[in-house]
């Protein structure tokens, strides 16, 4: 009897072992083929791809004429963007990088083109143009729209970009014809867009800025009127909403640059020493 009994038990333990081991081994595999497909799905793009994006046959030949001055490819690794992610172009302008990313994430990717109001006035037509006939089907425009009014999920993006774009949340107004124009009535909170960076960012997403470089010191009196801005105000900012400056890369930096001119100013347009900044919650 109590050699049964015992026999039972020792089966019952060991059934209940071999049932709670097959599904923990099936909960195992099943985490790491999804840790594997969320791993794939953002790798990184290889040099041959990035090549395949900027030599694509159906872009812009008015965009490959800046490459030599932006370096796509130095700029495209440096994002660390893959096939399926999902990017925030924001103050994109016409576009130009937006193209890029397009062809970066593929069919599986999302590119969110965002212009707020004052880039709209600027870049409506270069924006229509370029996604006329759905010609880049995988991109959401976010026209008219606020960065920090965004309705972006979340926790879904995997990487937040600007290029040459940060400094204008301080272009509230310009001079023309000896008249002063308003575009702002006051410069963009930068506190309530980056606290928006965060909510829509995933956890091992990336915010990568690149702009023009201003003298230390500048303040936002630069940013507003020759369109540059100090890198020291862009750190401040965004450690101060909890971001980490993980990386810093030299690509597009000019030493014969005096940091004052406009970077309209024909003698330094295309030229200018730009810093960029890659971020990190």
């Amino acid at each position: 009897m109590f050699l049964f009994y015992y026999h039972g038990l020792s089966s019952m333990k060991n059934s209940m072992f071999t049932g709670s081991l097959c599904k923990s081994v099936a909960f195992i595999l099943t985490v790491s083929a999804w840790s594997f497909q969320i791993q794939a799905a953002s790798a990184p793009l290889t040099q041959q791809q990035i090549n395949n994006v900027i030599g694509a046959s159906d872009r812009p030949q008015e965009d490959s004429k800046r490459d030599e001055a932006r370096k796509p490819a130095q700029v495209l690794a440096f994002t660390g963007v893959g096939q399926g992610d999902v990017v925030l172009d924001f103050f994109a302008g016409g576009g130009w990088y937006t193209e890029l990313f397009s062809k970066a994430v593929g069919e599986k990717g999302t590119v969110y083109m965002q212009n707020d109001s004052v880039y709209w006035q600027f870049a409506q037509q270069d924006i229509i143009k370029r996604t006329q006939d759905d010609r880049l089907p995988n991109v959401v425009r976010l026209d008219n729209v606020a960065l920090s009014e965004m309705q972006i999920p979340d926790q879904s993006v995997d990487l937040i970009f600007a290029a040459l774009g940060y400094h204008d949340m301080y272009f509230t107004d310009t001079v023309r014809d000896g008249k002063v124009v308003t575009f702002r009535d006051e410069a963009v909170d930068y506190m309530p867009v980056l606290n928006t960076f965060k909510r829509i960012l995933k956890e091992d997403g990336v915010v990568v800025i690149i702009d023009h470089s201003a003298k230390a010191g500048s303040g936002f009196h630069a940013a507003n009127t020759i369109h540059r801005i100090d890198p020291n105000i862009i750190k401040y900012q965004f450690e101060t909403a909890g971001f980490n400056l993980v990386e810093e890369a030299f690509y597009l930096r000019n030493k014969e640059d005096d940091l004052q001119k406009s970077v309209f100013a024909p003698e330094i347009r295309g030229k200018t020493d730009r810093f960029i900044f890659k971020f990190g919650k």
